[in-house]
């Protein structure tokens, strides 16, 4: 004989004293599950009853959870076409239960931690008996004669259950305090990110409409033209670099990029990147120094997203080092040859202490009064580059001193990493 959950709800009726009506979630749902089973489920010889509509989730392992002694689980046929939702009767060596729960919203498609239950559940051995009389035929005459010796569970059971209950429900209280305020801390956080976003890009678009506008309305000799070009064109590879930086540390976050990895050696990849810097050098700027043996093995990586990581920290150590100091570029072989090291050091202005644990966070700047350090993301954007090689970036610095960005990859193989 088959069974729909409409008929167990039928012989559970909401006007019945003795039953309980909810509306819950179902991690709340599967918390009453568990708390009734381990009142009921005390000594072996138990057993539990399920009913189960369509798309089963498995409530009778839930139910089980934590219960410490055997228990018989016994599946009832369902019935052709069953709505949604599942029935639990559970039968212990001196209390039973009937606990029947369908989705609120059963039309409706979400992620199943979102949906809402509809619950009806009772401990009455009256209320139990009703329930059972719809299986009776389908069950051992040793289940139903038993079911006519349970008991009603007695006050100090019913408080520990209301004990255990409203400790789940506080519990999951602080949690989702807990989850609201990070939700709300980290909402904060965006809007102060894009305003830092906006706000750097306000000024490159300034000066590109300007240099625009001025090369449209006047003439300029060929000088004053080229001047004007560069500084346009400056602005434009600004914005250019901050965009393609905030879209690709979005990808790396979700792993979203599809690293092309090709062997390079890395004195190559320096020359690449110091190349240009030293071409552009001006007269005010520190001088920019080498010290990359040829003979270390290529490794496998993305040229072009580790070529704009070391970009990145040759650009910061250039800005912050004053002309009379010196940049300096090394790798070389450590663990024994199974790693390199790749350093960017500088003899700038340092990082301070306090710092240090946070620059390569997102949007994190090292100094609020500071607007030349940007949005703060550059060197999130390496770290999230260098981690995807399977590597590690970290800071030494000191105020006055310096600092020293060293980059430790491995020596992997084509396709490893």
């Amino acid at each position: 004989m088959s069974h729909p959950i409409s008929a167990f709800l039928a012989r559970l009726p909401g006007s019945d004293p003795e039953i309980v009506r909810g509306t819950y979630t179902p991690a709340t749902l599967g918390q009453l599950a568990q708390s009734l089973s381990r009142l009921v489920f005390t000594a072996p010889g138990g057993a539990l009853l399920v009913a189960e509509g369509e798309q089963p989730r498995a409530w009778a392992n839930v139910a089980l959870r934590g219960v410490g002694v055997p228990v018989r689980r016994i599946t009832l046929p369902a019935a052709p076409g069953p709505g949604p939702g599942f029935a639990l009767i559970g039968m212990g060596a001196e209390l039973g239960l009937a606990l029947v729960g369908t989705p609120a919203d059963p039309g409706v498609e979400m992620d199943e931690a979102m949906r809402l239950y509809e619950v009806r559940w009772s401990l009455s051995p009256r209320c139990l008996g009703a329930v059972l009389g719809l299986v009776a035929a389908d069950l051992p005459e040793e289940l139903t004669a038993r079911a006519q010796g349970l008991r009603e569970p007695s006050s100090v059971q019913m408080l520990r259950l209301t004990a255990e209950l409203l400790d789940f429900t506080a519990r999951q209280h602080a949690t989702l305090a807990v989850t609201m305020r990070a939700l709300n801390d980290r909402l904060r956080n965006h809007e102060d990110q894009t305003r830092m976003i906006v706000h750097d890009m306000r000024a490159p678009l300034h000066t590109l409409l300007i240099s625009i506008r001025a090369l449209q309305r006047q003439h300029f000799d060929p000088e004053g033209q080229s001047e004007l070009l560069t500084v346009a064109s400056d602005s434009a590879g600004y914005l250019l670099t901050l965009t393609e930086t905030v879209l690709d540390s979005a990808r790396l976050e979700t792993s979203g990029w599809s690293l092309k990895r090709q062997p390079m050696r890395l004195h190559v990849l320096v020359q690449a990147v110091c190349d240009p810097f030293e071409m552009a050098a001006r007269p005010d700027q520190a001088r920019l120094r080498r010290a990359v043996a040829e003979d270390l093995p290529p490794i496998w990586l993305d040229r072009g997203l580790m070529e704009r990581v070391l970009t990145n920290l040759v650009t910061n150590a250039i800005k912050y080092t004053p002309p009379s100091g010196e940049i300096r570029v090394s790798a070389r072989l450590v663990h024994d040859g199974h790693a390199v090291e790749l350093s960017v050091s500088d003899t700038g202005q340092g990082i301070p202490p306090e710092a240090q644990a946070h620059i390569f966070e997102r949007f994190y700047q090292a100094s609020d009064n500071d607007r030349r350090r940007g949005t703060g993301l550059g060197l999130y954007f390496c770290r999230l580059a260098v981690e995807a090689h399977g590597g590690s970036i970290a800071v030494q610095s000191a105020l006055g001193q310096g600092s020293t960005f060293t980059i430790l990859l491995p020596i992997t193989g084509e396709g490893e990493g």
